[in-house]
């Protein structure tokens, strides 16, 4: 049985599907987290409302689907399951669309409702909340054809030994939580040398390390810039944004205000022996899976 977010990533990209529901990789990103904050704003405003429901469970053996869909509201005497998006509607068209794996998955919720109520659902609705539109999705015979076209591809994918390519259009890359694992710029530039890749993992970084290798030093802070006082040099400020790292060589000293300021940055801040001997670090990195991912 898949989930209906199955459904979602099989259009959106085959590989991510691959990854998600046969190999079990899932990673959180920003993305996601700004998702679920979305729906955690919403209850206060929206449950209790006549004529609302949140979250309703819903399964069908016979569809082989199983989900939460977000809401559902009653319009016009008939239910209307709901589902609400972070981003933008597109708008390839003179007016708003929903993307198609997004409308897949409405409409499965739709058919889902059909078979728990034993009530006709004549379409579904997304509301995109960067461009505040709502789009409708009858659902109608091409929906219903979608929808189990998916769960067919769903089950062909399933089934294969092998992960599927990377997706043809870059740019969905650009968004996809798994980019860091599935790696698909390396793959392209192994495949294609001359393909111009977008740069996914890890991003391109402006900030810089700072090395302060000056007997005496000291580093202290300044609102939020740090100020390198030097005994035989002028004195040195950087804004904390600017830095990526602090290296201390020798005896240069920090100050307490200085270490909380990178700690709360997240800047790291390493000891190194005049003659290149590490000595200590102090890191607010993520834990062990969080490190371990980054590693893969």
């Amino acid at each position: 049985m898949f989930r209906v977010m199955a459904l979602h990533s099989v259009n959106y990209c085959e590989r991510l599907f691959y990854l998600e529901e046969v190999e079990g990789l899932l990673r959180a990103d920003h993305a996601v987290y700004d998702g679920r904050r979305l729906h955690e704003e919403l209850k206060p405003e929206d449950v209790g409302e006549s004529g609302v429901w949140a979250e309703r469970h819903l399964s069908s053996e016979l569809l082989g689907l199983t989900g939460k869909v977000d809401y559902l509201k009653r319009r016009d005497g008939c239910i209307v399951p709901y589902e609400h998006k972070r981003g933008r509607s597109d708008r390839s068209s003179d007016e708003p669309a929903a993307w198609r794996s997004d409308a897949v998955q409405v409409a499965a919720y739709a058919m889902l409702l059909e078979e728990d109520t034993g009530e006709k659902i004549a379409e579904g609705r997304i509301r995109y909340h960067t461009d505040n539109v709502t789009v409708r999705i009858p659902l109608d015979d091409s929906a219903r054809k979608s929808v189990l076209e998916s769960i067919e591809k769903a089950r062909a994918l399933s089934a294969s030994l092998e992960r599927p390519p990377i997706a043809e259009y870059d740019r969905l890359c650009v968004k996809c939580s798994l980019a860091p694992v599935c790696l698909p710029e390396e793959e392209r530039k192994v495949t294609d040398e001359s393909h111009d890749t977008v740069r996914l993992f890890p991003p391109n970084i402006d900030k810089k390390t700072l090395h302060v290798t000056t007997p005496g030093a000291r580093i202290t802070r300044s609102a939020e810039r740090l100020k390198v006082l030097s005994p035989d040099a002028d004195t040195v400020e950087l804004p904390i944004r600017d830095v990526a790292a602090l290296v201390l060589h020798g005896y240069a000293q920090i100050t307490t205000q200085a270490i909380n300021l990178c700690a709360y940055n997240e800047i790291p801040v390493q000891w190194i022996t005049a003659g290149g001997r590490f000595i200590a670090a102090l890191t607010t990195s993520a834990g062990t899976v969080q490190r371990r991912l980054r590693q893969y």
